[in-house]
């Protein structure tokens, strides 16, 4: 099963046929039709009752309809995230910090919730040293420290 077919199979039970559907998806009718025989091999069943005047969905495919619904939608907002993601704008950032004047911290976290407000942001006490080391490995994607001569390595 592929996310195309899904999308298929949706736009002709909304359209009521394979001609509108392949009209709204912008390809020919023989494409949409292929997938969705495809969709009704892979599941087993007839998705959809066709005359030569009518196509309306089966049994089976009134009760498959709101399910290829429901994974779209999880689709489209999965791909949603992912540009969040990639642009920055949402995210996990994990930053060390050390205690002290929480003003600043509250005055730095403010700041990233204003400019990125989906991003979360994990917060880890770490010594100086430890807090370089885990950005180095990758463990925190960021760290607060004081400025201080060239770090060993």
């Amino acid at each position: 099963m592929e996310l195309r077919q899904l999308r298929y199979f949706v736009t002709v039970a909304e359209e009521g046929g394979f001609g509108r559907a392949a009209e709204r998806l912008s390809i020919v009718p023989s494409a949409v039709s292929q997938q969705i025989a495809r969709l009704e091999r892979a599941w087993g069943m007839v998705l959809f009752d066709r005359t030569t005047r009518r196509v309306r969905l089966s049994a089976a495919g009134e009760r498959m309809l709101p399910e290829a619904r429901a994974v779209l939608a999880a689709a489209d907002r999965t791909a949603r995230v992912a540009a969040d993601i990639a642009a920055g704008d949402d995210g996990i950032l994990r930053l060390g910090i050390v205690h002290g004047p929480e003003d600043r911290l509250h005055r730095i976290l403010a700041g990233l919730a204003a400019g990125a407000p989906l991003l979360q942001v994990r917060l880890r006490s770490l010594p100086v040293a430890e807090r370089l080391a885990a950005v180095r490995s990758g463990e925190l994607e960021a760290a607060l420290v004081r400025p201080w001569g060239r770090p060993p390595d």
